[in-house]
């Protein structure tokens, strides 16, 4: 099983009793279309994403659970989506980041050219 999978069934469909999915890769999300749990799956990229308009109104997330992801979004569409992320949440909601850190000088990123990614 893939991460995305493990992550989803492991830990997250056990604290939530619904998980929506955003996955660019749709190859890494069909083993979980029909699992228990699972809401809606957006096969799209975190930039594209609108809870605006994945969300009824009045709708929002208890919790939004970022991992490994955000490194492959600019700087400038990372501060557009986390913007998002909160006007997605509930009233005391949380927004979860689990990512690579880098321990260098303040202000040098990393950026890795195999997979166009950064640590930030």
């Amino acid at each position: 099983m893939n991460s995305i999978g493990r992550i989803t069934e492991d830990l997250l469909v056990g604290i939530a009793d619904i998980v929506d999915i955003i996955e660019p890769i749709a190859k890494f999300t069909d083993g979980l279309k029909e699992k228990d749990g699972v809401g809606n799956i957006f096969n799209i990229g975190l930039e594209e994403w609108s809870p605006k308009e994945s969300l009824p109104k009045g709708v929002g997330y208890d919790l939004i659970w970022n991992q490994w992801c955000l490194c492959y979004l600019t700087d400038s569409q990372l501060v557009v989506y986390l913007k998002k992320c909160n006007e997605a949440l509930v009233s005391g909601g949380y927004v979860i980041v689990k990512e690579n850190i880098l321990r260098n000088k303040v202000g040098s990123d990393l950026f890795y050219e195999v997979d166009s990614s950064v640590t930030r």
